[in-house]
């Protein structure tokens, strides 16, 4: 792929922040307990109804996921452990969800 005047890396990290605003969407959305809101990601192979429910992920599997990821991604400017930044993540990730609610 070729740059061309930083318009391939803007690309890139516009992707990127939506990706992290989408993330921030999901996990808030679990931790008010919505099971079945708009930020659900379609099927794969078959509606939800068609997979057993014990081959479903649980919702505290994805946001351990994302909060894993946020976690990380924290850690490019926190030179704190994991274990100790954690409870930052969640506010960072949840002020998130927030300006991604704002932007509609």
């Amino acid at each position: 792929m070729v740059d061309h005047n930083g318009v391939l890396t803007m690309q890139r990290l516009l992707l990127a922040g939506t990706l992290g605003l989408s993330m921030a969407r999901k996990a808030a959305a679990i931790l008010e307990g919505e099971t079945d809101s708009e930020t659900t990601l379609p099927p794969l192979q078959a509606p939800d109804s068609q997979i057993p429910q014990d081959l479903r992920p649980p919702e505290g599997a994805v946001l351990r996921a994302i909060l894993d990821a946020a976690n990380e991604c924290l850690g490019h400017f926190d030179d704190r452990p994991p274990s100790e930044r954690w409870c930052d993540t969640l506010l960072h990730l949840l002020d998130l969800a927030a300006f991604a609610a704002d932007l509609g």
